[in-house]
């Protein structure tokens, strides 16, 4: 497969080359396929794919066999890395005031939290910059960067409106209706409560699940000069998002549940000190939970 590739590529065919050396790199990955790759990758002008491709090969020629082979390797991937170096765009994103919980997204593939604020190198042409946080307006950017260039692009993410806060204002509040004579702790506090247990067992599974993503990215990646690198196959992007979601829902879903279970200790001390009939205090704690986040809304009178 390689050698049919490497055919390919010498007669100029690299749309036919290319996706072969690909392929010969998922059956057996090797620095030297990882290089041809990288040319590939910088005659189609993807400068900083072929650049993270050179550097990647660095990292995979540590398993080539034989100390004449591994160094003539090691010196092409340098060399093409120094000529690339100036030539490749950066891009350096910023999230002014960045609120919790917030996801910046390049092209579709989250970038983890340290990124942000460092110039990366990133190819040459169209890009789209997302950003997104729990209680925010995702805001969306559309910027086109040039060979060499290096670029800021400033994001902020303004508190969204409050989802049915007019409605909720204008209508009447309900009548409540008389407490039984002999009190008895009402059964909104064991809704609250049962709501609070059940939120703050939730948010201990995503912890556990956020655990999960954090071993496996520090399994699978590592820093090396100029950017992270991880193990051919692996899927970064989706253990970093799962990763970043599960923060997000972990401390939105314990917060919750710590509120939900303040009102019905609320509920449960007061009814034991009521002597005469009371009118039925009707606050309830209702959990919800989205894709960016989660937590409970409390309402009703004190």
């Amino acid at each position: 497969l390689f050698k049919a590739a490497r055919a390919l590529v010498d007669k100029g065919d690299y749309a036919a080359g290319c996706p072969k050396f690909e392929a010969s790199l998922a059956l057996n990955p090797s620095a030297s396929t990882m290089i041809n790759i990288a040319r590939c990758h910088e005659r189609e002008g993807k400068l900083a794919t072929a650049w993270h491709d050179y550097n990647r090969a660095l990292v995979l020629n540590r398993e080539t066999a034989g100390e004449q082979r591994k160094r003539s390797l090691e010196q092409i991937a340098q060399k093409e890395i120094a000529a690339l170096e100036p030539r490749v765009p950066k891009l350096r994103i910023v999230v002014e005031g960045a609120p919790a919980g917030v996801e910046v997204q390049r092209d579709g593939t989250a970038l983890p939290a340290a990124a942000l604020g460092e110039p990366l190198p990133i190819d040459p042409g169209p890009h789209e910059i997302r950003a997104s946080a729990p209680g925010h307006e995702m805001e969306t950017r559309a910027i086109t960067m040039a060979e060499g260039q290096t670029e800021t692009v400033e994001l902020t993410l303004r508190p969204a409106a409050a989802a049915g806060a007019g409605a909720g204002a204008a209508a009447a509040p309900a009548k409540a209706d008389e407490a039984p004579s002999g009190g008895g702790v009402p059964a909104w506090a064991w809704v609250s409560g049962a709501a609070g247990i059940a939120l703050v067992g939730a948010s201990v599974g995503f912890l556990i699940d956020d655990l999960s993503a954090i071993g496996a990215l520090r399994d699978n990646c590592r820093e090396v000069p100029g950017g992270t690198y991880c193990k051919p196959g692996y899927d970064f992007a989706a253990d970093n998002a799962r990763k970043n979601r599960d923060v997000g829902l972990f401390v939105g879903l314990g917060g919750a549940g710590l509120v939900a279970l303040g009102v019905a200790v609320y509920g449960i001390v007061g009814a034991g000190g009521e002597k005469e009939p009371a009118r039925t205090q009707g606050a309830v704690a209702l959990p919800w939970i989205a894709p960016s986040g989660a937590g409970a809304s409390i309402s009703g009178s004190f």
